[in-house]
């Protein structure tokens, strides 16, 4: 029984971290794309695109600690099922502090804030206009 356990959370590691992975592509394509943008503009960039890069980056954010958070419960998971079949080189991921990709997420996370925080003040929302 302990060998169907860990095939189903090494199964769901790996799901989740193929998901970690496509959160950084998806990053680096909003990336480009942006760039794009503000190559191709010659003006001032409109508030409202800040806002949309801000929430979307926000977003992304969201998912990719989420997928952190459930990268280090299923790891603990996997890790009891691994040493009750034998297997005792599982490392250890249970600290978010050491991820490289927490720290990803949390920079995207205040960049998003930034850009909304710069559409806000743009938009001139709090004076009146």
């Amino acid at each position: 029984m302990s060998v169907e356990i860990y095939n189903q959370r090494y199964e769901t590691f790996r799901h989740l971290d193929k998901l970690r992975w496509q959160m950084l592509q998806l990053l680096v394509a909003i990336a480009t794309a942006t760039a794009l943008v503000l190559r191709s503009t010659s003006g001032e960039i409109e508030w409202w695109f800040y806002l949309l890069l801000g929430i979307a980056l926000v977003t992304l954010a969201f998912v990719m600690l989420r997928i952190g958070s459930g990268i280090r419960n299923n790891a603990k998971a996997l890790k009891v099922a691994a040493e009750a079949i034998g297997d005792n080189g599982m490392p250890d991921v249970s600290n978010e502090w050491k991820s490289i990709a927490h720290w990803i997420a949390v920079f995207v996370l205040g960049l998003g804030a930034f850009l909304i925080g710069t559409a806000i003040l743009m938009a001139g929302v709090f004076s009146g206009g």
